[in-house]
């Protein structure tokens, strides 16, 4: 590509000027169209009467040398004028490339095109040149984090205090960097919109409106709100543009849970009493913005995007429910977040299922994602809609789901629950079972994530008996706060396993034990001179019932999901004999009977030494 020559004039950017901002500048400067300017500067011909939208977040190398060459402008000037500077701080900029329709880029709040101004800044700052063309468009005021003009204390404008415009309208939905691009003489600072239909002209062939922005009326919003109310903004305000502009501020994960937070406000609004506590002009604001767009909450329009995701384009509201936001996700005690956020969840879920759900499979923080997850009968909820987006850990362990046992153990069980059963309505002889197995699905849900059905298979549990287990503690738990007692309990006990510096490896027991047999020679050696009369666990039905018992101590899942009766199953085989011994062998009776107690302590003895040898790496003997 040839060169462009350098303009015949230029100017100096301004202090967090936008392109566009800088453009308008230099083209009513060299009284020439803003497409023509960039013509001119090595942006391309002008075929199509638009700007892109990529020029707002900086220029290719190519492009961006070409420009500076053309306006004199050094490669940090031109890299200036880009939002994308910002991207590190804010990184939903990021999710700008995804998509050329203008609501896209306003629900992943990337920017707006249609841009907030602060007419004192746009009235420059007195100097020749700025009395002439103005102060700069901010490229941070494109952002939807940024309402307010802290320098001058009030809240930003959006609209053409004369035609009531936007200050950048959109065009059937189609994103462009400017309006009119086309239109020459139409001041920096000036609006433009499409003047007023007078004689039935379209758009294209009406003046534009070209009103003084910088000449905007007092502020009538301003004056409603209490100075108090206001200053809480403009503190809100003066903090996210710290964010933006300190790099030791920089959380990766600060706007998009910021921006999560404020869609779930917007879909579960009202709140809940004491959820947000702020002035109730704010509460107004926000209830304002959510009423006009809420009969679109749920309907995608042609920009792909529904209408509640979006920032409200007003400063007033957008800041009073980014505080709502903040407020939400920062408050004093930041270890209950989810408390805080359940009702909320709950509440969005209800009223918009499918807005909700694809909240949460937004890029967020791990404790947002987690406190997201709605929780039903002390679990992940896994509905049709929620199956992709459970596999969120709901708690920060320092145990992984391998240091999980299938089946609790008993005196785990002892330990933390040897009251609760009997406090369950109807409790039964499995009641036990049941508790001990979802104890470990729920530890595997804190450590893992996922839905109940998704932790057993993670833990070698049929996905059937999880359900069976879910649907009858459902009934027996139910009311009351069972469950809120169950995960307390089952927290101390997670507790317990982030404290233990020696954990078990329970996956790789299962693993290393998948197809292990006890050796004949093994189970010669344990049982030989035990009792004759001991028939039943004579021979090779005593081998299988050892070889079960064995594997169950070392795994501590339960014998009934043991590969030997799990392969005997699958291969048609009766397994009536081999499930009665193994009965008979956690019979409580039974275990008082001198030959079946002398036996279990010698498979205990075993079971050590070859869990042992497996937690080391050491293959077992097979068969």
């Amino acid at each position: 590509m040839t060169p462009p020559r350098a303009l015949a004039r230029s100017l100096a950017p301004l202090p967090e000027e936008s392109f566009p901002g800088y453009l308008l500048r230099l083209s009513f400067r060299l009284n020439r169209s803003p497409i023509r300017v960039a013509e001119l500067a090595g942006l391309g011909p002008a075929k199509t009467n638009r700007l892109s939208t990529d020029l707002l977040l900086g220029l290719l190398p190519e492009a961006a040398a070409a420009f500076g060459a053309a306006a004199r402008l050094s490669p940090a000037e031109v890299t200036a004028l880009g939002l994308r500077r910002h991207q590190g701080a804010y990184p939903l900029l990021g999710f700008a490339h995804r998509s050329r329709t203008a609501g896209s880029f306003a629900g992943s709040w990337a920017f707006t095109l249609s841009t907030r101004y602060c007419p004192a800044c746009l009235a420059g700052d007195g100097s020749p040149v700025q009395l002439t063309l103005g102060g700069a468009w901010k490229s941070t005021w494109h952002l939807p984090v940024v309402f307010a003009c802290p320098i001058h204390g009030t809240l930003l404008e959006h609209r053409c205090w004369s035609c009531g415009a936007s200050s950048n309208p959109i065009h059937r939905g189609r994103a462009t960097l400017l309006h009119r691009p086309s239109a020459t003489g139409i001041h920096p600072a000036g609006c433009r919109a499409d003047g007023p239909n007078t004689a039935g002209e379209p758009p294209t062939q009406r003046p534009p409106c070209g009103a003084r922005l910088d000449e905007t009326p007092c502020h009538s919003r301003d004056t409603a709100l209490s100075a108090d109310t206001l200053n809480h903004l403009t503190r809100l305000q003066q903090r996210l543009l710290g964010r933006l502009h300190d790099p030791e501020a920089r959380d990766p994960w600060f706007f998009p849970d910021l921006r999560a937070a404020s869609q779930l406000i917007k879909l579960s609004w009202p709140p809940p009493p004491g959820i947000l506590p702020l002035p109730g002009p704010l509460l107004d604001l926000i209830d304002d913005h959510v009423e006009a767009v809420r009969p679109g909450a749920d309907a995608r329009p042609a920009g792909g995007t529904p209408a509640l995701w979006s920032a409200p384009p007003d400063a007033g509201q957008c800041g009073a429910l980014l505080l709502a936001a903040t407020t939400l996700l920062t408050a004093d005690d930041r270890a209950h977040l989810r408390e805080r956020i359940q009702p909320l969840a709950q509440a969005a879920f209800a009223r918009h299922p499918g807005p909700y759900t694809a909240l949460r499979r937004q890029n967020l923080s791990p404790a947002l994602a987690r406190a997201l997850v709605r929780q039903v009968h002390g679990f992940h909820a896994a509905g049709r809609t929620e199956k992709a987006s459970v596999r969120v850990p709901s708690r920060d362990c320092r145990f992984g789901i391998e240091h999980v046992p299938p089946y609790l153990p008993r005196h785990w069980y002892d330990d933390h629950f040897a009251d609760f059963a009997d406090r369950l309505d109807n409790p039964t002889g499995y009641t036990v079972r049941h508790l001990r197995r979802a104890a470990s699905l729920k530890l595997a849900e804190m450590t893992a994530g996922g839905s109940y059905p998704q932790c057993a298979r993670q833990l070698g549990v049929p996905a059937e008996k999880a359900m069976s287990t879910m649907n009858k503690l459902r009934p027996q738990m139910a009311g009351g706060t069972l469950w809120g007692d169950f995960e307390t309990r089952i927290e101390n006990i997670a507790q317990r396993l982030d404290d233990d510096e020696t954990r078990i490896d329970y996956a790789r027991r299962r693993t290393a034990l998948a197809d292990w047999q006890m050796p004949a020679a093994h189970w010669a050696e344990l049982s030989d001179d035990l009792s004759r009369r001991f028939v039943r666990m004579a021979g090779q039905d005593g081998r299988l019932t050892a070889t079960v018992l064995v594997w169950t101590e070392i795994t501590q899942a339960e014998y009934a999901h043991s590969p030997v009766l799990t392969g005997m199953r699958r291969s048609g085989y009766d397994t009536s004999r081999l499930v009665d011994n193994l009965a008979q062998a956690y019979t409580p009776v039974n275990r008082t009977a001198t030959v079946r107690l002398i036996l279990r302590g010698r498979l205990d003895t075993y079971a050590a030494r070859l869990a042992a040898l497996v937690d080391h790496g050491r293959p077992p003997s097979v068969r």
